[in-house]
């Protein structure tokens, strides 16, 4: 990852660690060191997302985008993970044959 996007991750990296930190001071949580990396590398990804977004509509931000690789592959990932529970919500669960389980209600006993 190039400056372009190093620079802005980490400052908003800090930014989340830091908001963090005052969450847990202000509600007596422990602070915990891995959810501190992972605010970091969610910030890196915020970033590098709003650079792909931006791309799309912005030649120049297209061009500052190198080395994100992983997070084109990711996306990718995402996509087609969001794509195909969909597809799998909406056309096949519905079509599902129903388990036959003795559907017959039984008789009242007369007396």
């Amino acid at each position: 990852m190039d400056k372009v996007m190093l620079i802005p991750s980490a400052i908003l990296g800090l930014l989340l660690v830091l908001l963090y930190l005052w969450r847990c001071l202000k509600t007596g949580t422990e602070f915990n060191h891995a959810v501190m990396i992972n605010s970091v590398f969610q910030a890196s990804g915020i970033v590098c997302g709003a650079f792909l977004i931006a791309g799309v509509f912005f030649p120049e931000a297209k061009a500052m985008i190198s080395g994100i690789d992983i997070y084109i592959f990711v996306s990718g990932l995402a996509v087609f993970a969001v794509s195909a529970q969909g597809f799998h919500r909406d056309a096949i669960q519905p079509t599902k044959e129903s388990e036959s389980v003795n559907d017959q209600v039984p008789a009242e006993e007369s007396n």
